[in-house]
């Protein structure tokens, strides 16, 4: 008998693209992140048929990449990816979505690392890792840092959803060269910070953070686990590239690759099938890119079923 297609649950999708930060010491403007949300909210709606009730999208253009509409009429505050806009739309799409429901999560723009506000967890001298908002250069700019993010995604587990987060970008980096962009800082970021999180008390964030490491491979900004998947444009040592794939418009090598794959390839596709694909892309490109894969690697890609391997 024929294997029956599987019946994909509801999907909701928080997408964030960052080109513009306000100016800061660290982190420069970037060209192709608010074009990679668009790919893949094309995806969504278009082949997965989403609603567009059920994806949220937080982009800050660069004024060049902008509509003439945007440009005249400014763009809605709470659209933008800010610190405190990021942490809201992850708390409105837990608390929106259903047991069993998916939350798909895509984040494009530079990852940072600073020293850790958390050194009785960490230790001194160690660092946090995390997304850098687009108003991180504020006096008050703060990341989404590590222990954060693992706290909002264990709320989502909890609940019963289950939870995929594609991060398109680097820990740290260096700077650009030709028409490629390093998505990260150049540095550690050892300025003094704001420590209050409104994720969660600090309490909290740290006695989850200690109960999802225990036993885990802790290698990228949250720990494994296999409650949700995560594929990581990168390893912790290495540099995240956006570029022109033949001379079109600029796009993450991560993302550009993970929908041409979604495109390409037929019949049901699991995250570990994806993974090498789009590991085999950019290592033709860019040979100290390889992107890492946390999670449970036979679930079938947008959908709950476990997939087999099939040997020949």
């Amino acid at each position: 008998m024929a294997d029956q297609p599987e019946k994909r649950p509801n999907i909701h999708a928080l997408l964030i693209g960052i080109n513009y930060y306000k100016p800061n010491r660290l982190y420069p403007n970037l060209k192709g992140c608010v074009r990679d949300i668009n790919l893949v909210d094309d995806y969504l709606r278009r082949t997965l048929q989403i609603p567009a009730e059920r994806i949220r999208k937080l982009t800050s253009p660069n004024r060049e990449d902008s509509t003439l509409s945007e440009v005249r009429g400014g763009i809605e505050p709470d659209v933008l990816p800010t610190y405190e806009n990021i942490v809201n739309a992850f708390n409105e799409i837990t608390e929106k979505a259903q047991t069993q429901e998916l939350v798909y999560i895509h984040y494009s723009g530079h990852g940072g690392r600073a020293t850790t506000i958390y050194s009785e967890l960490k230790g001194d001298g160690q660092h946090d890792e995390g997304i850098v908002p687009m108003d991180i250069g504020e006096q008050d700019g703060r990341y989404l840092r590590d222990i954060e993010l693992a706290t909002l995604l264990k709320r989502m587990t909890d609940k019963g959803l289950g939870v995929t987060v594609v991060l398109d970008s680097c820990h740290s980096g260096g700077a650009t060269r030709g028409d490629c962009a390093i998505r990260g800082s150049q540095e550690e970021d050892t300025a003094d910070r704001p420590q209050d999180s409104l994720v969660a008390s600090r309490e909290e964030l740290i006695e989850n953070w200690k109960s999802l490491v225990e036993g885990s491979n802790h290698t990228g900004w949250v720990p494994e686990s296999e409650k949700y998947v995560v594929l990581a444009a990168c390893r912790p040592t290495e540099y995240a590239w956006e570029y022109a794939e033949e001379g079109k418009e600029r796009h993450g090598a991560l993302t550009y690759w993970m929908i041409d794959s979604l495109n390409t390839i037929s019949g049901t596709l699991t995250y570990k099938t994806l993974h090498d694909r789009i590991s085999a892309k950019i290592q033709s490109k860019f040979p100290n890119q390889l992107p890492m894969l946390l999670g449970e690697g036979d679930l079938s890609v947008f959908g709950s079923n476990l997939i087999a391997n099939r040997y020949t």
